[in-house]
């Protein structure tokens, strides 16, 4: 299914799993929502063209963020390709199928050496498209490509090449400034909550007596610990 792009495999793994294609499409919506997907619906596994199937670019690449999670997913999408093994009812092993996304293939004009996925599509009504992924080992993104022409005036396949071009802009300005001011923020905030504590046990410290002393330090414990659980908390959700 992922390496050739093939539909009929796409049906018979879903009738597999579900017993039906519309039984599968249900669970495939269901899943779609529990990510965040919000413009999306499902009639089949494949994309084949449906009326009351569609989809965007973003939910395409909520989708494919979750998908990127799992080893077996990566590791066949990275596959260039596969042989599939000789059975009883064919006994031959010449069924070879060449993954269907360029951007993989180090034999391909369209090879991008930082591409590791994700998957092709096509139909007459949706055109060209693709759902590609890059890293160069600091960073990863996800572009989506839809509508794309099938060929540019050089006789490139325009979802490569606007993918490469999303690329390169990408890794070249991205920058983790955000990140970084967030950092600085949650630094200063504890930094604030610090002192204060440090002037409130200070002031108490000068009038009052020796078991006051350890209460106020108790409770400047018990704050401290619970300012570091919060900027914990802050830092998973980023």
């Amino acid at each position: 299914m992922l390496i050739p792009s093939a539909n009929d495999a796409a049906n018979v793994l879903a009738e597999h799993v579900s017993g039906s294609i519309a039984n599968f499409a249900d669970l495939m919506n269901e899943k779609a929502k529990e990510i965040g997907c919000e413009n999306s619906h499902f009639t089949n596994p494949s994309g084949v063209h449906d009326e009351n199937l569609y989809t965007t670019a973003y939910d395409l690449s909520l989708i494919a963020r979750y998908a990127m999670q799992f080893e077996t997913f990566r590791k066949i999408i990275t596959t260039t390709e596969y042989t599939l093994p000789a059975t009883d009812i064919y006994p031959k092993e010449d069924r070879t199928f060449h993954i269907s996304n360029e951007l993989v293939r180090p034999d391909s004009e369209n090879y991008y050496k930082y591409a590791n996925g994700i998957k092709t599509g096509f139909t007459n009504a949706a055109k060209d498209c693709l759902v590609a992924s890059a890293t160069n080992g600091e960073v990863d993104f996800i572009i989506v490509i839809l509508g794309g022409n099938h060929e540019n005036e050089e006789g490139t396949q325009t979802r490569y090449s606007d993918c490469k071009a999303l690329f390169n802009f990408a890794f070249a300005n991205y920058t983790s400034h955000y990140r970084e001011l967030q950092q600085e923020n949650e630094i200063s905030v504890t930094n604030t909550i610090e002192n204060s504590i440090g002037n409130f046990v200070k002031n108490i410290s000068d009038s009052d007596p020796d078991y006051i002393r350890l209460l106020s330090k108790i409770i400047a414990v018990i704050i401290i610990a619970l300012a570091g659980f919060i900027l914990f908390i802050r830092r998973k959700k980023i």
